[in-house]
């Protein structure tokens, strides 16, 4: 009896330990109907990317190189090695931040979202199987590293984060401007503030309730005592650029041939665009829409200065289509507001503006 006693305890305790590991979730906050994270997935990722030679991290963060000296012993795990392969092979940029997005939370990082078209596009060879060794690599990198204690302990710092960046933050309803222009809504609206990333990156996961969550996956921009954070201005840009990939990217998906019709248009700024990481001309018009409607979010809510100013520095970044989508953008407006019509609705009028340009 003493030994089942024992034996029951043990397993209580393997269970209660179990417990406090699976327990590994997002430390958040919620304005209103937007979500601010930092996510356990991602912070896995960037620990990877700092060991890899991947670039479009912030290697000089304190907080960078406190996570470089913690796990340095485990550089040359295969987890790090295949980050270096993907990106030679173009996994890279928002493809690596949309694949953890279809994962599950530590420990099990398990595949819970069917991968996307898109995402399978980006893939290291094409084969679903390689981003499955992927993953199994990230999940034992996890392991052996023991990752979770890492995470535990940056819980604090993990809060004072967000507590920064909710304190940058004006009374402005960002997800509420956004749905009003749109005309359209979404389910869930998150930023992931990812400390370690360069830039941020916007996706569309439709779970498997079918609902559509949408992301932005953020770096920081200021630092105070050592303690990086998002500025309200950043958060307002990427609510209004990122988020808007969510309405505007899935409408190219469904009028792919009247976009690919009008590829000529990419001729003239095609180095220009692929310096930005643009290549594909799909994307390309994508960026001049959601441009274009964040110059009219920023001049109907904040000030015609402003759109000016943003406006100068599109066309210097060579969107030399935006001037006339911006005066389409103006029909919309007017129809939406007398007809209730929805942006998705509208949308094929702006290819027809690209149309009229290539001809």
């Amino acid at each position: 009896m003493k030994l089942l006693s024992k034996l029951a305890s043990l397993m209580l305790i393997l269970c209660l330990n179990q417990g406090l590991v699976k327990a590994m979730q997002p430390v958040e906050r919620s304005v209103g109907r937007l979500k601010i994270s930092i996510d356990p997935r991602m912070e896995l990722l960037s620990t990877i990317q700092l060991l890899s030679n991947y670039p479009l991290v912030n290697r000089d963060l304190p907080y960078s190189k406190d996570v470089l000296t913690y796990f340095k012993s485990f550089s040359a795990h295969d987890a790090v090695a295949m980050t270096n392969l993907g990106l030679q092979l173009g996994f890279a940029y928002d493809a690596p931040v949309g694949f953890m997005l279809h994962l599950s939370q530590l420990p099990e990082l398990e595949t819970q979202i069917t991968f996307s078209d898109y995402l399978l596009s980006r893939e290291l060879n094409d084969y679903s199987a390689e981003l499955e060794q992927y993953r199994k690599l990230i999940k034992q990198f996890a392991e052996i590293s023991n990752f979770n204690d890492f995470w535990n302990k940056k819980i604090p710092f993990y809060n004072q984060i967000l507590d920064m960046t909710i304190a940058n933050m004006d009374e402005r309803d960002l997800i509420k401007t956004m749905e009003d222009y749109y005309n359209e809504t979404k389910d869930s609206y998150n930023i992931i503030i990812a400390p370690a990333f360069r830039g941020g990156y916007g996706h569309r996961i439709t779970d498997t309730d079918g609902l559509i969550n949408i992301y932005g996956c953020l770096s920081t921009n200021k630092l105070k005592d050592d303690i990086s954070y998002l500025s309200g201005d950043n958060i307002l840009y990427y609510v209004w650029h990122e988020f808007g990939h969510s309405f505007v990217n899935p409408l190219s998906k469904k009028h792919s041939d009247k976009v690919a019709s009008l590829s000529k248009l990419l001729e003239p700024i095609k180095e220009q665009m692929a310096r930005q990481a643009y290549s594909d001309w799909e994307t390309v018009v994508n960026e001049h829409i959601i441009r274009a409607v964040h110059v009219r979010l920023v001049e109907l809510n904040i000030g015609s200065q402003q759109a000016n100013e943003m406006l100068r520095g599109e066309l210097e970044r060579h969107y030399i289509y935006i001037e006339p989508l911006i005066e389409k953008l103006k029909d919309f407006e007017r129809q939406r507001d007398k007809n209730q019509i929805t942006f998705s609705e509208f949308y094929p009028e702006l290819l027809n503006v690209l149309d009229s340009l290539q001809k």
